[in-house]
C-alpha cells in the first residue's frame, strides 16, 4: 500500500477530473491515472465511475472517503511528529467550542511570559472519531459537550472527565424576525444543524418546545454553528444557538433573544482524557486543572 495512492484518490474525488487532480497533485495525468488504477487493483474494487464527466465515486469509493482522509491525515501527523521536538497539547474539539469557548478558557493558563504550546483539531466527524483520536495518540484531550452518546465512554475506567462549565442554548433572530414571530401567522424560516452535528441532538428539546412548531420551515442547515451565525445575523431566519457564540451580537443589538418566557437549555462543557496517554505535559496540565477545581 502506498499513501500517495490515497492522496491521489482524494484529489480525484474532490475535483472529478483527472486533469484537475493531476495539477493538484503536481504530476502528469497518466501518472495519476496509473496510481488510481493501482489502488483499485490493490482494493479489488472500482472506486470511480468513469462513464460520466465529471467522474463520480462508486459506492465503494464513497465508502472509502472518510477512511482515506483519516489515513492521509494520520500520515501527515506522523511526518510532522518527527520534525517537531516541542509537541503541543492537542485538543480535539467541536468547532463551536474551538471558536467561542477555547480561546478565552486557555488564556487563563497561558501568558506571554509562560506561553502554553497548544493545538486544536476540529476535523472529527463523530463521537467515535473523537475518542479514537485520544486512543491513537493524535490528541491529548477532547473538548466536548456532554451528551447521551458520549456517556457510554465515561463508564469505562480508562477515561477521565472534567467539567469546565455550562453553556446555554436558546432561540435567536434579528428584530425583524422577532416581529415576524410575534405579530404574524406567516411561516417562520428556520436555520438548523445537520444531523451529524452534536448540537443537532442537543437542541432537539428546545425545538420540541417551540410555541408554534407548525410555523417553522427549515430553509438552511449546517454542520457548524459558525455557518449559522451569519445567516441569522443577516435576517435569513431564526436558530437555536449557544450563548457564547451569539452573546456579542445580542449586546450590540444585532440579534435578540426570542421567546424569553422559554427557559434556556443548559449543557455541560467537558474535557476528556484517556489514561493510556503517555504525554507527560498533558498529564501535568490535567492535574493542574483538577487541582484548581478541587
Amino acid at each position: 500500500m502506498n499513501i500517495t495512492w490515497y492522496r491521489d484518490f482524494l484529489a480525484l474525488a474532490e475535483t472529478g477530473k483527472f486533469t484537475a487532480a493531476a495539477r493538484l497533485r503536481k504530476c502528469s495525468q497518466s501518472t495519476l491515472s496509473r496510481r488510481i488504477r493501482l489502488l483499485e487493483i490493490h482494493l479489488a474494487t472500482q472506486l470511480f465511475d468513469r462513464s460520466t464527466t465529471p467522474i463520480h465515486l462508486t459506492p465503494p469509493g464513497d465508502a472509502l472517503i472518510h477512511s482515506a482522509s483519516e489515513l492521509v491525515k494520520l500520515s501527515q501527523e506522523c511526518e510532522q511528529s518527527v520534525r517537531v521536538i516541542n509537541h503541543p497539547l492537542t485538543f480535539a474539539s467541536l468547532h463551536t467550542l474551538a471558536c467561542n469557548f477555547f480561546p478565552q478558557w486557555i488564556s487563563k493558563f497561558s501568558s506571554l511570559e509562560e506561553p502554553l504550546f497548544t493545538r486544536i483539531d476540529t476535523g472529527h466527524k463523530s463521537t467515535e472519531n473523537y475518542y479514537m483520536s485520544l486512543m491513537s495518540g493524535r490528541s491529548d484531550f477532547i473538548l466536548f459537550y456532554r451528551d447521551a452518546e458520549s456517556e457510554r465512554y465515561f463508564q469505562r475506567d480508562d477515561f477521565e472527565v472534567l467539567s469546565l462549565g455550562q453553556e446555554e442554548l436558546y432561540w435567536v433572530g434579528t428584530q425583524e424576525m422577532a416581529e415576524l414571530c410575534q405579530n404574524s401567522r406567516d411561516t417562520i424560516p428556520w436555520l438548523t444543524y445537520a444531523r451529524s452535528a452534536q448540537l443537532h441532538e442537543l437542541s432537539r428539546s428546545q425545538v420540541a418546545r417551540h410555541p408554534e412548531p407548525g410555523r417553522l420551515k427549515q430553509i438552511f442547515e449546517a454542520t457548524v454553528s459558525e455557518a449559522l451565525k451569519p445567516m441569522v445575523s443577516l435576517g435569513q431566519g431564526i436558530a437555536c444557538m449557544p450563548h457564547s457564540m451569539i452573546a456579542p451580537l445580542i449586546d450590540k443589538g444585532h440579534l435578540v433573544r426570542l421567546y424569553p418566557e422559554m427557559s434556556s437549555k443548559h449543557i455541560e462543557i467537558i474535557l476528556v482524557r484517556w489514561l493510556g496517554n503517555k504525554n507527560e505535559a498533558a498529564d501535568a496540565f490535567w492535574h493542574r486543572l483538577a487541582s484548581g477545581q478541587s
